[in-house]
């Protein structure tokens, strides 16, 4: 690289540089401030509040749990897609941006339909 392109990116470098250095600060200073532990056994459980616990903190979930979370994370984030296009389509007023807005929201129904008929809505 010449000088000329090094100049150029002279901004990107710099933040680069301060985003490294502030991630390394963040790092560090908590290590240098934070109280250490001097081997008291109750920091170690699941709730330190004061109620005695029963059991440990690691339990098996269903897999029902995990796949509602998902297709509703999948949900979400299509209608964070879909706010601002159908923002817009008052501006476009195109057929071409109402076939795809439509076949958005059809694939996105094809996928709640599929999930319902496996049966990850019952909570058995």
């Amino acid at each position: 690289m010449d000088a000329s392109t090094i100049h150029q990116y002279r901004f990107v470098l710099c933040f680069l540089g301060l985003g490294l250095i502030f991630g390394m600060i963040s790092v560090a200073v908590p290590h240098f401030i934070a109280p250490r532990s001097r081997g008291e056994k109750d920091t170690f459980k699941t709730y330190e509040s004061g109620i005695v616990p029963e059991r440990g903190a690691w339990r098996q979930f269903s897999l029902a749990y995990y796949l509602y979370a998902l297709l509703y994370l999948a949900v979400a984030v299509d209608v964070i897609y879909l706010l601002p296009v159908a923002v817009v389509f008052r501006t476009l007023h195109t057929w071409q941006s109402l076939v795809e807005i439509v076949v958005f929201v059809a694939i996105l129904a094809v996928a709640v339909v599929y999930s319902w008929r496996t049966g990850v809505f019952r909570w058995d």
